[in-house]
């Protein structure tokens, strides 16, 4: 049986002109030839995906929304992704850019955001645990793709 956890991650954003068109073009960027084959590549993604959350008053994001289920635990899906995959921690070090709410001593430069840093962001901005998660079936990624693989 896979061990299968989630990640939803909300992350308020600058109300600047500047920071709304990032965000909005890291959604409809997200998605990409990339991106996808990353996370093929990987093999522990069920779905990822990345959501606009709207200001109250209908204009603008006022946060964005990063929601994904994988296998393992979540510090191991953190490494892959900090280690190995370059679009996927770069889409992250980005949403970081954006963060209305960022200490003070918060890294601004991307070169200066290390592992330590970028697991501390999403672990902390994380809204759920594996406790909070209903799953349907026990398999990994690996085993249902294998499973259902096109031949």
């Amino acid at each position: 049986m896979a061990n299968v956890n989630p990640l939803t991650m909300y992350v308020p954003i600058l109300q600047t002109p500047e920071a709304q068109a990032l965000a909005e073009f890291g959604y409809k960027n997200f998605i990409n030839e990339a991106t996808v084959k990353s996370l093929n590549d990987i093999g522990i993604v069920h779905y990822a995906r990345i959501a606009l959350v709207p200001n109250t008053n209908g204009v603008g994001t006022a946060g964005v929304l990063v929601i994904t289920e994988f296998d393992d635990n979540m510090n191991t899906y953190l490494k892959v992704f900090f280690n190995t995959l370059p679009s996927i921690k770069a889409t992250f070090i980005g949403i970081m850019a954006l963060w209305a709410n960022k200490p003070a001593d918060f890294p601004t430069n991307p070169d200066d955001i290390t592992f330590t840093v970028f697991e501390n962001f999403i672990n902390d901005l994380n809204l759920n645990n594996s406790d909070d998660l209903y799953c349907a079936y026990p398999q990994s990624v690996k085993q249902i793709v294998a499973k259902f693989a096109q031949p």
